[in-house]
């Protein structure tokens, strides 16, 4: 009958949409988990920072 031929353009464009979008998710990802790192650092050093003051304002 009809020979047809298959398009492949639209499956290499897919793909480069699911691999962008992936990165994109672990790009994400890993700025949260940095983000929150440097919270808990900051609270952690704040925390340091005032209990330290305190001690030094009861000695004098």
């Amino acid at each position: 009958m009809f020979s047809e031929k298959l398009d492949n353009k639209g499956q290499g464009s897919a793909e480069l949409i699911l691999i962008v979008g992936s990165l994109i998710i672990v790009v994400l990802l890993v700025g949260s988990y940095i983000s929150n790192m440097t919270e808990k650092t900051n609270t952690n050093l704040k925390n340091l920072l005032q209990t330290e003051r305190d001690f030094l304002i009861n000695r004098i």
